[in-house]
């Protein structure tokens, strides 16, 4: 399990639960707003010896803490890329519950985690529509349309999964003014209302500028800036008349 760091509490990544997070390193992705950067562009080679005791000491501290901790979050980077059922298995037999940020990118893994009941809640990011997918995800120097477009089929076979699945889960989009207009923002809404429910959670939040981003290590920087609060509750009140589940984070 290649661990990159951990926080020892957290109070805001797991709801209603207090948590420690780790983080491992690497992603598909290059979204210019990523404010881990650094996570996002490890090397996703499993067996760093430094990684790996970066793991045991994640886990001895778990072990240690147990009695005052109610689970963990795996974030990243995507820890998707990484096999993780050992490392799940072990926090799952500390009687911990476990939460998992994925970009959504690789449904098989994370079925294959949830089956084996190693993952207890999942947060989906929802990054832009289909057409708006390769720019709301720095792919477009990168990759091709095709590859891209085969990346949104796959967030979608996420999305139907965990809309199938009895694991509760949330959406969550990070909200950039350059990347998301308020046209995308309804076109997003629109692209996956059907087949939602009055349940389902759609977590905005805005975008800020905390340290390094992704978007500074790029030779062609963009403009990214914030809504502000006002905006963010004019546009959470337009997409709430199309996905109910919509709420703003802070």
């Amino acid at each position: 399990m290649w661990i990159q760091g951990y926080t020892r509490l957290t109070l805001q990544d797991y709801p209603g639960k207090i948590a420690a997070m780790c983080f491992t390193g690497g992603c598909q992705l290059r979204c210019p707003y990523c404010h881990n950067p650094d996570l996002a562009l490890a090397m996703t080679k499993n067996g760093n010896e430094d990684t790996e005791n970066v793991a045991l000491s994640f886990l001895a501290y778990i072990e240690k803490r147990k009695s005052l901790l109610d689970g963990i979050v795996v974030s990243g980077g995507e820890p998707l890329l990484h096999n993780l059922q050992g490392f799940l298995g072990k926090v799952k037999e500390l009687g911990l519950s476990v939460k998992l940020d994925t970009n959504g990118l690789l449904p098989d893994q994370l079925k294959e985690l949830i089956g084996a009941g190693l993952v207890d809640y999942v947060a989906l990011d929802y990054k832009s529509s289909r057409e708006n997918f390769m720019e709301a995800t720095g792919l477009s120097r990168f990759k091709k349309q095709a590859t891209v477009n085969s990346y949104y089929d796959s967030w979608l076979l996420t999305l139907s999964y965990l809309r199938g699945n009895r694991v509760p889960y949330e959406l969550r989009t990070t909200l950039v003014k350059e990347l998301h207009p308020l046209d995308i923002l309804i076109r997003m809404a629109e692209s996956i209302c059907r087949g939602a429910s009055s349940r389902e959670l759609w977590f905005l939040q805005t975008f800020e500028k905390t340290g390094l981003l992704m978007n500074d290590y790029s030779k062609e920087k963009i403009s990214l800036s914030a809504y502000s609060n006002k905006e963010m509750e004019v546009i959470g009140q337009k997409l709430k008349k199309i996905i109910p589940g919509v709420m703003l984070r802070r």
